[in-house]
């Protein structure tokens, strides 16, 4: 999984994709409607009494870990070099998207299997399905931005 990638650039891309991800979503929450799905994991976080009391800190670190191990689908080598952009910036939001998708169709199985959690998820607002959209093609557009493949 991990041959051919740049391990250092992929670590520091990953990390502040991620910090990026979040970040956007709280300094933008509310703009145009958008935004601020962190309050929306804190509630379904809380909802199944999860990490009492540090449900802040629970999805700050799920989140990093989160970026860290789904941007090594990004930086293997195969599936970078099949992304059909020059740019890694455009591959970044290409992936982003696809991700997103990704993520839609594993909460729908979940959901008509009953998963609570992924049923809370799918029914987040239009504008917090949106929000996250836009907040997968940041991760990777950052990712795409900040990577540098290992040279041949």
């Amino acid at each position: 999984m991990i041959e051919g990638v740049n391990f250092p650039s992929y670590l520091f891309s990953s990390l502040i994709a991620g910090y990026v991800m979040m970040t956007v979503d709280m300094m933008l929450d509310g703009f145009f409607g958008l935004f601020g799905t962190y309050r929306e994991y804190l509630n379904i976080v809380r909802q199944f009494g999860l990490f009492d009391g540090y449900e802040g800190l629970a999805m700050a670190i799920g989140h990093t870990i989160n970026s860290l191990v789904l941007a090594l689908i990004f930086v293997n080598k195969r599936i970078y070099n099949k992304i059909p952009a020059k740019s890694g910036l455009i591959k970044g939001v290409i992936f982003g998207i696809v991700w997103h998708v990704c993520v839609l169709v594993v909460l729908l199985i979940f959901s008509l299997g009953g998963a609570k959690f992924a049923i809370n998820m799918l029914s987040s607002s239009y504008t917090g399905q949106f929000s996250l959209f836009l907040l997968h093609m940041v991760w990777g557009g950052t990712l795409g931005l900040l990577y540098t493949p290992q040279e041949n």
